[in-house]
């Protein structure tokens, strides 16, 4: 084969990619191939454009030529990133194939709303010259204000490995990593619970991620679905020690020709020796959460910090509607339901004994979720999903912190 026009490749890393290409054994099999490697030198920044030539080579083989523009080396680029009630500004910087076998050295930086301060950076690197399959090596720091759900600030120090492998089906994703979080600046107001769980923690933690996703949007889609399941074990070197488990699943559909119905489900459990720290626990609430509540505004809360749960359930429906007199299809209406419950699994929570027992307290978090309705509107950017709702809660717990009326929302992942 011959490689024309690549400056920046190495030729070890150019054989492992064309490995497959050297065992065909037909015309039509090096074709294939040859336009596999073509796309791959794409996929991996390598190549900006690849033209494939064959032609007739000694002994009756196939001379190979590929006629290649380098792809650019460096970017910078700025953006916003919105979600999780926050929008944040960010800078990025990359460089990408640092050694001519297709890996990317990145660092961010990004302020918000909450987030004061956050770095990121991190290298990856193909695994066998696929770029499906990647390692990387990551360092991050975060310093977040929690209020007004929480008097705190939460500062989180981390460093960790991963493998992702992107397949025609699932997507895996393994991740090692240790992380110092550290909870501080506590106002005045701070409730006893967030008193005892101020200072540092440490945790180190095996993760595994699978997805399945065929929807055909991110953000709205309107066929397809989402099938996603997260197991994390911490404490295998140290720190604090505790199993969660998180899942969600998605569907969407076409009702005739212009109605699309969408169903959600999500669900999850931390589970540990003694109370689960404050950092890994699971929130509700938002609009892109439950909507018709505040944000983090469902479950436990002491005076008016909220504490996260050990346990909970969100469940969701949704009928997306064409509008009259608007000719664009990204604006559409929005009817929706959704329920949703959290809680404690410990003597603060379903564990607590009282009269009624633990038993009926189980029942009661299963039979009795809070629930919002509500009318609205969606509209589909080609980044980022934006919804403007009109709620009704319908059930809400003494402690949780139902919002009737409008609620603005902008995000990716919703219910």
């Amino acid at each position: 084969f011959t490689a024309v026009g690549l400056t920046r490749a190495r030729n070890d890393f150019l054989h492992t990619l064309l490995d497959s290409t050297f065992k065909a054994q037909t015309f039509q099999q090096v074709l294939h191939e040859s336009r596999e490697a073509a796309g791959k030198l794409q996929a991996l920044g390598i190549a900006k454009q690849v033209n494939v030539a064959l032609d007739k080579g000694p002994h009756d083989g196939v001379r190979v030529v590929f006629r290649c523009e380098d792809g650019s080396r460096y970017a910078l680029k700025t953006g916003v990133n919105v979600g999780d009630d926050e929008g944040t500004a960010n800078v990025t910087g990359r460089i990408n194939n640092v050694w001519g076998g297709g890996e990317v050295l990145e660092a961010s930086y990004s302020r918000g709303s909450k987030t004061q301060a956050a770095f990121q950076g991190s290298l990856s690197v193909p695994v066998n010259a696929d770029p499906r399959r990647h390692i990387e090596v990551s360092a991050s720091q975060t310093a977040a204000d929690m209020r007004p759900y929480s008097t705190h600030d939460e500062v989180r120090r981390a460093v960790g490995v991963a493998y992702r492998a992107v397949g025609s089906v699932l997507t895996h994703d393994v991740r090692c990593s240790a992380m110092w979080r550290d909870i501080c600046n506590l106002g005045s107001e701070a409730s006893p619970t967030l008193r005892t769980e101020a200072g540092h923690t440490v945790k180190t933690s095996l993760a595994y991620t699978v997805s399945h996703d065929s929807r055909d949007s991110p953000t709205v889609p309107s066929r397809g679905s989402l099938v996603r399941a997260t197991a994390e074990v911490a404490g295998l070197l140290g720190g604090l020690k505790f199993a969660k488990v998180h899942g969600e699943m998605q569907t969407n559909q076409r009702v005739g020709t212009d109605f699309v119905l969408a169903t959600g489900v999500q669900g999850g459990v931390l589970v540990g020796p003694g109370r689960s720290p404050l950092s890994d626990r699971f929130f509700v609430g938002g609009q892109t959460s439950v909507r018709g509540f505040e944000f983090r505004g469902i479950g436990p809360r002491d005076h008016n910090d909220s504490i996260g749960g050990d346990v909970f359930y969100a469940a969701g429906v949704s009928l997306l509607t064409p509008l009259p007199y608007v000719q664009t299809p990204a604006l559409r209406g929005h009817l929706w339901a959704n329920a949703g419950q959290l809680a404690l699994l410990d003597d603060r929570g379903l564990m607590r004994q009282t009269q009624r027992g633990v038993r009926d307290e189980v029942r009661r978090f299963f039979m009795c979720p809070s629930v919002a309705v509500g009318v609205g509107l969606v509209y589909h950017h080609s980044m980022v999903r934006v919804e403007l709702s009109c709620g009704l809660p319908l059930v809400a717990a003494l402690n949780d912190r139902p919002k009737p009326g409008l609620q603005f929302g902008m995000g990716v992942q919703f219910l």
